[in-house]
């Protein structure tokens, strides 16, 4: 018997989704994992991302990915609200074991993009495994700490860092409002965490950085209005778009030099006095 899907519950969603997974994968699944805001706090209902970690026993290049990429159309086809809402990352338990150094594969669904394997490394995905070790729900499986590597505080809010400093590049070109958006905001809670060393959701973190920076508050502005209105407003004129571009460029060159002077201050270099010893 299916279960019934309350579209206005994320976590309902999100379980049903899990059953789906296990009727694919089988004895291949080892865990799924719930993250994001519907884990952390900050979802919004029609508006947010539904963001999963799936754990596999072989590695995500491996498992049924013809199986999974039906499963997912068939679910958003049975679930339209959720077209282009939901994020899963396949990851293999040994990969995931050792992702600081593995060169496995990773499998991923993602707004914008369709199921696809990844050719990038498993350890420039810290900020995920992090979070799910941390904050994470387990819908399917152990516990997250289990059987996710532990990970510093200090390591998380470097790869953010690294990411916001990498994100700069992505806003060039023909971004659509809906990204340029999503880019504002994403950059907000980037400047958070590192400057505060707390993780928010991007709301709270919108709030934070209009008081910061009141200067850029209309944009920050325009940046939820155009998320909460799915790209149909907020970001529509050159002049805002322009300036939101400003605005994410100054964040990222902000946040990647705060944290390069944290980091030379937690690992000073040895300077020989004049003459040597």
């Amino acid at each position: 018997m299916k279960a019934e899907v309350d579209a206005r519950s994320e976590r309902a969603v999100a379980d049903a989704l899990a059953i789906s997974l296990q009727a694919v994968l089988g004895p291949d699944l080892v865990g799924v994992y719930l993250s994001g805001s519907a884990a952390i706090g900050g979802f919004e209902p029609g508006i947010s991302d539904l963001d999963l970690v799936v754990v596999t026993e072989r590695s995500a290049d491996r498992i049924d990915l013809a199986g999974l990429d039906l499963m997912h159309r068939a679910f958003v086809g049975r679930h339209p609200e959720w077209a282009d809402r939901i994020e899963a990352v396949y990851i293999g338990r040994t990969t995931l074991a050792s992702f600081r150094t593995s060169t496995d594969r990773l499998a991923v669904i993602s707004p914008g993009e369709p199921f696809h394997v990844r050719d990038d490394a498993a350890a420039s995905w810290l900020q995920n495994w992090y979070l799910i070790r941390e904050m994470g729900i387990a819908l399917v499986g152990p516990a997250a700490s289990e059987i996710v590597p532990a990970i510093s505080w200090r390591e998380f809010v470097d790869e953010i860092a690294i990411y916001a400093g990498e994100f700069v590049d992505r806003i060039d070109g023909d971004v659509p409002p809906g990204g340029l958006a999503y880019a504002v905001l994403t950059m907000c809670r980037a400047s958070m965490t590192v400057q505060t060393d707390r993780h928010v959701s991007k709301q709270a973190a919108a709030a934070w950085m209009s008081v910061r920076k009141p200067e850029w508050a209309w944009v920050v502005d325009a940046a939820l209005r155009c998320r909460e209105s799915r790209g149909r407003a907020g970001f529509d004129d050159a002049q805002t778009r322009a300036a939101a571009r400003r605005l994410i460029r100054s964040l990222g060159a902000e946040t990647s030099a705060t944290q390069s002077t944290r980091s030379a201050q937690r690992n000073p270099r040895r300077v020989e006095p004049p003459g040597g010893r």
